[in-house]
């Protein structure tokens, strides 16, 4: 692990290893956080849809579903090593999408179907869309503010024309 970490931290801006160590793990633990709900959320979808999982060998087999599992704690730890500023922002904006994104999908679950489970499972799965949005918004804000790089994956460009 600290390896790793070690690693992410050679990647990112140059600022002395001391000072990047405690917001990159800060980082790393963050993203585990919204790793594992954002991989709850994505089974809770499925199951809504009739896809259930039956042993546990099917959740910790490799497959699409765990991936928020494996990159969430490496980009949580990259924006860490990489700007405090993006990583309080994700944190904020995360939360408020979690929050947000809990009281659309319980309301919205409510009104999609009459089954039991309908308002928390809405909830549960709107709670991670809000909370994986926001904080990749609040990263994005915060390294536009702090003159950081955007993450490469996030960045595009269209050419539209001209000589």
């Amino acid at each position: 692990m600290a390896a790793a970490l070690a690693g992410v931290v050679a990647c990112a801006s140059p600022r002395t290893l001391s000072a990047q160590f405690g917001p990159t793990l800060l980082g790393a633990a963050g993203g585990t956080l919204v790793g594992g709900y954002t991989t709850i959320a994505i089974y809770v979808t499925k199951a809504r849809f009739g896809r259930y999982v039956f042993s546990p060998e099917e959740v910790l087999s490799l497959r699409p579903e765990i991936l928020p599992l494996v990159a969430m704690p490496i980009a949580g730890a990259w924006l860490g090593a990489e700007s405090t500023t993006a990583l309080a922002r994700s944190a904020g904006w995360g939360a408020l999408g979690l929050v947000a994104g809990a009281t659309v999908g319980g309301v919205t679950g409510k009104l999609w179907s009459d089954a039991e489970e309908a308002p928390w499972a809405g909830a549960l799965i709107g709670a991670g869309a809000g909370l994986l949005t926001g904080v990749i918004l609040g990263a994005l804000d915060g390294l536009e503010e702090t003159g950081g790089d955007a993450p490469v994956a996030l960045s595009w460009s269209l050419p539209v024309g001209g000589p």
